[in-house]
């Protein structure tokens, strides 16, 4: 999980917690972490970018803070019956924004933005890629005039710092990723947080000097 994944998950947490459970509710000052959970989940989609796998914290998050808002949380002096009704309200909901919040962890951490191992040795890295058309029939095509086309990437030592502009993993990951999908047999938005992977590699990074 990225940094503010971890960070929504963990007020989602908290802000269920606070609602849930009469110890934690009765502290008003720890219910306020429920009104963070949105601008938090806002700020995740803007700085990493959403990504479906993040769809139960972001409806948690809007949930928790619309259940603290309400005011049947409010006080003293209602009815007995309007007293059992918030109980069974606040059980239905722990019930269910439980079950929220373990998906929406699972999910970011069985399908997660993974990292590269950072490579060691003196030289960062560079990258190249080149595009190369040819006047031969792509036979694999069903378009009558498709001409075979050939992507060759390399990779080469460079001098840098580890602050450089880094390559994507997939360059295309709109076309990549549906196609992977339906190779495992699965939706074809399964795939779609590839566009978020990185690599070491610095594109069209000058070489060292000799």
């Amino acid at each position: 999980m990225r940094p503010l994944e971890i960070l929504l998950s963990l007020t989602n947490f908290l802000a269920l917690g606070s609602i849930a459970l009469p110890q934690l509710r009765a502290l008003r000052r720890i219910g306020y972490v429920a009104l963070v959970t949105v601008p938090i989940a806002a700020l995740q989609m803007l700085v990493e970018g959403p990504r479906w796998e993040m769809i139960p914290a972001y409806a948690l998050a809007v949930l928790v803070a619309l259940v603290w808002l309400l005011p049947n949380f409010a006080g003293a002096g209602r009815s007995k019956v309007q007293m059992l009704t918030n109980r069974l309200v606040i059980g239905l909901f722990a019930g269910l924004a439980t079950l929220m919040l373990v998906v929406s962890i699972a999910l970011p951490i069985v399908l997660p933005v993974f990292h590269f191992p950072r490579p060691s040795g003196p030289y960062q890295i560079g990258t190249v890629t080149y595009h190369w058309g040819e006047s031969r029939h792509e036979i694999f095509s069903a378009d009558p005039n498709a001409q075979r086309q050939l992507i060759v990437q390399m990779w080469y030592p460079v001098e840098g710092t580890s602050s450089s502009v880094r390559d994507r993993y997939v360059q295309n990951a709109g076309a990549l990723s549906p196609a992977l999908a339906r190779l495992a047999h699965v939706p074809g938005f399964t795939f779609d947080h590839f566009r978020y992977v990185t690599t070491h590699a610095t594109p069209s990074a000058a070489t060292p000097s000799p």
